[in-house]
């Protein structure tokens, strides 16, 4: 089906569906009763929308400058969430509550909400979106519902499926001031040369047979469809890389470019050039949307991580960078069932399966730090 088509039908299932939820109760009530019910607010800062760009800094509805701070939740990313919810749950109220959180990344499987095509329409998936959502504000918390195709679908980049699923989400969440769009995880389309890489990554274009859209494409639609939102936008190279961001820009704002664990040695100067100097030079704002450090994991393994990890989040600190770290695990951010048991980066560290550590620690103080907690 060509895209006008596919998204005009799933723009019809989403009104269809949404109406009958008004009709019923609004899917806040709708939603399925959680394992216990969510706590307390904490007594750390939140943030409150809408969101707009000022130069390079993203201002609240007060004014005052939002920095993310959070976890990203993965259970809707499978294409047996319902296996996750409850699991999903505990990390959203430990997000806010013993993370001093602000903000909480929900990955959310684009094909099964609208199918491979984004011609179909799952009410069930839907609802349990929405529930994971409510709880996430009812915490105070900024949600980031962010495009995943890694576990369901396995596409390298947005296509017409991801638009129709921006429309459906839009149907239900254009005029929610405390959502955030991430508008597709980790672009990887295989191109051969950097400059082919950053303009299908831009303006899209058809490879190896499949149409791929553009960032910019995806921003339009946004617009078009009446949503404000403020977007996150990441780089390719599965978001690892926006050092071309000023030569292909993607316009259409509030919107903040979003690094995923940059590789590279772990300094400033490859930092600057990563993704850096985009606050530097005044072009835009920049969050770092996924990034982790643990021994089991090669790619997310930095060796020198006892001195290297101190210096990256002052790095971003001093940057006006925040941060939604990846995730509540045992062996990454968390070293047992316990959420408020973070790992521990030791002297015995190396990058070695099955040595228990990683970064939680150091992420859990530092959110605590800037967030205004413990």
């Amino acid at each position: 089906m060509s895209r006008p088509l596919a998204l005009a039908a799933c723009g019809l299932l989403v009104k269809a569906t949404f109406a009958a939820g008004l009709m019923s109760g609004s899917a806040a009530s709708a939603r399925p009763l959680p394992a216990s019910a969510a706590p307390a607010r904490s007594s750390c800062s939140h943030a409150v929308g809408p969101f707009k760009d000022s130069g390079t800094k993203v201002l609240q509805g007060n004014g005052s400058v939002f920095i993310p701070y959070g976890i990203t939740v993965t259970g809707l990313a499978h294409s047996n969430y319902q296996d996750f919810t409850t699991a999903d749950d505990q990390r959203i109220d430990a997000t806010a509550t013993d993370w001093c959180a602000n903000t909480v990344r929900l990955q959310v499987a684009q094909d099964v909400l609208v199918g491979n095509n984004g011609t179909q329409f799952d009410g069930a998936f839907m609802k349990a979106i929405e529930a994971e959502v409510s709880r996430a504000e009812d915490l105070g918390l900024v949600v980031v519902i962010n495009a995943q195709t890694e576990d369901v679908g396995l596409q390298r980049g947005p296509t017409n499926a991801t638009a129709a699923f921006w429309k459906a989400i839009i149907g239900v969440y254009g005029t929610d001031p405390q959502l955030i769009f991430d508008l597709f995880n980790e672009p990887r389309v295989p191109m051969t040369t950097a400059a082919e890489t950053w303009h299908v990554w831009q303006q899209g274009g058809t490879v190896q047979g499949v149409n791929y859209l553009g960032e910019q494409t995806l921003v339009n639609d946004v617009r078009a469809d009446g949503a404000p939102n403020l977007v996150w936008i990441e780089g390719p190279y599965a978001g690892g890389n926006l050092n071309q961001v000023g030569s292909y820009p993607v316009r259409g704002g509030p919107l903040m470019y979003d690094i995923h664990h940059p590789g590279g040695a772990h300094n400033s100067t490859v930092w600057w050039h990563d993704f850096g100097y985009l606050v530097k030079r005044g072009i835009a704002p920049v969050v770092d949307g996924e990034w982790t450090n643990y021994a089991a994991a090669k790619s997310e393994c930095w060796s020198d991580a006892p001195q290297a990890v101190p210096s990256f989040l002052t790095y971003l600190q001093n940057h006006g960078i925040g941060m939604t770290a990846w995730e509540l695990t045992p062996g990454v951010l968390i070293e047992s069932d316990s959420y408020t048991d973070p790992t521990h980066i030791k002297a015995d560290w190396s990058c070695t399966n099955g040595l228990d550590e990683g970064a939680g620690h150091q992420i859990m103080s530092w959110y605590q730090r800037q967030n205004g907690g413990q």
